[in-house]
């Protein structure tokens, strides 16, 4: 039987634990300030910290996606620890050219039997929890086939919503695909923006709030809307970006409002963290995966 290695990317924001839990190989993304160049994970551990050194530095910081060496290091590390084939699961490739990078490393390799590349649309949990779904079926013996036909159908059910305190750092590097004009030029607003997960994988404007819970109650409504057209177990996730108590309060509230829906915590990392600006706040939800496999 032939032992398949998961791959994600920084930008996922796998926890540590349940990447070590589930064996998940990381690559990590780059983050830059001028001629310097960090490692997200390694250099900058979280958007705190990346909040920090923009101050410090008195920069704004870029992104790259990684480099195929990041690619191939991945997988020649996945040969070594006795895998024979291996699936890359990184961030959307409507935010980042990390998908056709890794697709091109994917084709050349010799190494493994077999390598593929599955685009998330998403990132932070949302491309993270494919990953950890693949990791577990890949655990459990699934074949490569299996594992895919699986992502497709849990990717189909996924939504999200989430809101920057200022939608400038989105403008700033080209992340806003569409609804630029619903939020453009305002003041003193919450912009709230979503995924076409089922299209491209990019990011556009879907409504705007003045206050953080305004947006959590325009994030309730589109949960609701959502909920009452499936009939399958939904698990959400929780995303703050460098706003912990915040995070934790949306997810009391939420999970008061929702018993039903299985809701985990998570954050938005550095490198997501440089498009978003500090302070975002995010829920996501699909199809509970582990009702799937």
């Amino acid at each position: 039987m032939s032992k398949i290695a998961i791959i994600s990317d920084s930008a996922s924001a796998i926890p540590a634990a349940i990447r070590n839990r589930y064996h998940i190989f990381q690559v990590n993304d780059p983050i830059i300030f001028g001629e310097e160049v960090y490692k997200e994970s390694v250099d900058i551990h979280d958007l705190g910290e990346l909040v920090k050194m923009m101050k410090d530095k008195k920069m704004v910081a870029s992104t790259s996606q990684p480099a195929p060496g990041d690619w191939e290091e991945a997988l020649n590390i996945a040969k070594s620890s006795g895998y024979d084939q291996a699936l890359i699961v990184p961030i959307s490739s409507g935010l980042s050219g990390a998908y056709q990078t890794a697709r091109l490393v994917a084709e050349s390799c010799q190494d493994l039997s077999d390598v593929r590349v599955w685009d998330s649309k998403f990132a932070v949990m949302g491309s993270g929890m494919q990953a950890v779904m693949a990791a577990f079926m890949a655990e459990k013996g699934h074949t490569l086939d299996d594992i895919i036909a699986a992502l497709q159908t849990l990717q189909q059910t996924f939504d999200v919503r989430f809101v920057v305190n200022d939608i400038s750092h989105l403008q700033r590097t080209g992340r806003l695909s569409r609804g630029a004009a619903l939020v453009g030029g305002l003041l003193n607003i919450k912009p709230i923006l979503s995924m076409d997960i089922q299209n491209e994988g990019k990011i556009g404007a879907v409504g705007k709030a003045r206050k953080m819970s305004g947006a959590l109650k325009e994030i309730k409504t589109a949960l609701n809307q959502y909920l009452t057209q499936v009939d399958f177990p939904v698990r959400a996730i929780v995303v703050d970006g460098n706003d912990p108590k915040l995070g934790d309060k949306w997810l009391k509230d939420l999970q008061h409002d929702y018993p039903t829906v299985k809701f985990e915590r998570g954050v938005i990392g550095a490198y997501i963290g440089v498009h978003t600006g500090d302070g975002a706040m995010g829920v996501l939800w699909a199809h509970d995966w582990e009702t799937l496999v």
